[in-house]
């Protein structure tokens, strides 16, 4: 291929801005270390970069591997480590394959959510419904949130979140997608979240541009929480709401999690739509009808919902956590280490040293 071929390589693989969230992508990507500074590889063809990380250099806290090949060296996998920065890949389907997290261990939190919270789960849910009646304004949403009060077991809630969902996305049919050339007929208007035609039900398989996209920030939002639970001390394999199929590998805790930041994913996403006009080559469709994201507007995603959930999920892990302390038979401490609220209130605790006390 030559750059006349495919004219918008140089855009895509433009020479990057150092942010929060680092973003690899193209073909034979690498992560390695030189010089005690870690090294980033990736492009395609002619359009390769290079960035180098000192130690010293605290902006990213996230490197996001989208690269369709390439490799990841152990001690670039430890130099991360060290200085606080995590990595997430995920596969050329945007499904994610891996995070590393800084594990703290809990094991009183385990047993918790192995006996399971129902004030959790309500409190999980109620965060999501308030978020969603606030984006949608459905009066429906409004009696499920009052119904949500009184319920006590998982099916009850399960059947309030289902009713809830379907009230949600009814209201959403008026959003579309503005494409500046000619696409499918059905890629401009959002009809719901299922994959229409007969071969897929299932909204992980997007046959529509806006729902490629929410899947897409939904897997950021997934592999963050999955962080969060990690820094946290639960165990992202014991869920309270959602509970793994037979034969089917889940990180259950994870996904309860991220419920409570999808209302804030979708406005992020529905905020995008609304100010941007896409173009056809933006997105792609397989011969099965599946819509997937292009480059460079799946890097924009990444970047901007990670941006948005990046202080929320990290609050709403310690709220989640502090309510499982709270149902513990046995005392645990309530850690704070998104919000640093615990090192705040020692230090408004603690005398302030004057010239007089000090004489």
């Amino acid at each position: 291929m030559t750059e006349i071929e495919i004219p918008e390589l140089a855009e895509i693989f433009a020479p990057r801005r150092i942010g929060p969230t680092l973003i690899i992508e193209g073909f034979g990507a690498k992560l390695t270390v030189e010089r005690g500074q870690l090294v980033v590889h990736d492009g395609f063809a002619q359009y390769r970069r290079t960035n180098k990380l000192p130690r010293i250099d605290r902006t990213v806290q996230r490197i996001i591997i989208t690269a369709v090949d390439g490799y990841v060296t152990l001690d670039a996998i430890q130099w991360c480590k060290e200085v606080g920065i995590s990595i997430v890949i995920l596969d050329p389907k945007g499904e994610l394959l891996m995070t590393s997290e800084r594990q703290w261990c809990e094991g009183r939190l385990h047993q918790v959510q192995v006996r399971g919270c129902i004030e959790a789960v309500r409190y999980i849910m109620r965060r999501k419904i308030q978020g969603q009646y606030e984006i949608s304004q459905n009066p429906k949403l409004k009696t499920k949130l009052e119904e949500l009060n009184g319920a006590q077991t998982l099916q009850e809630v399960s059947d309030i979140e289902k009713i809830a969902a379907q009230a949600y996305w009814a209201s959403m049919r008026h959003l579309c997608v503005n494409f500046r050339d000619e696409v499918p007929e059905h890629w401009r208007q959002f009809h719901s979240r299922s994959g229409r035609g007969n071969q897929w039900t299932s909204p992980r398989k997007a046959t529509d541009p806006l729902n490629a996209m929410l899947n897409l920030a939904y897997v950021i939002g997934y592999a963050e929480s999955r962080l969060a639970c990690h820094a946290m001390g639960l165990d992202t394999e014991v869920g309270l709401l959602h509970r793994p199929k037979a034969h089917e590998y889940s990180h259950s805790m994870s996904l309860d999690l991220v419920e409570t930041i999808r209302p804030v994913i979708d406005r992020t996403l529905f905020d995008l739509i609304e100010e941007k006009q896409f173009r056809r080559r933006d997105f792609t469709e397989t011969p099965q009808g599946q819509c997937m994201i292009g480059s460079p507007l799946d890097r924009e995603i990444i970047e901007r919902t990670r941006e948005a959930i990046r202080v929320p999920i990290g609050e709403e892990a310690e709220n989640v956590t502090h309510i499982l302390c709270d149902a513990s038979e046995t005392k645990i401490d309530k850690r704070t280490p998104f919000t640093r609220n615990n090192n705040r209130n020692r230090w408004k605790k603690t005398p302030r040293r004057t010239a007089a006390t000090t004489g």
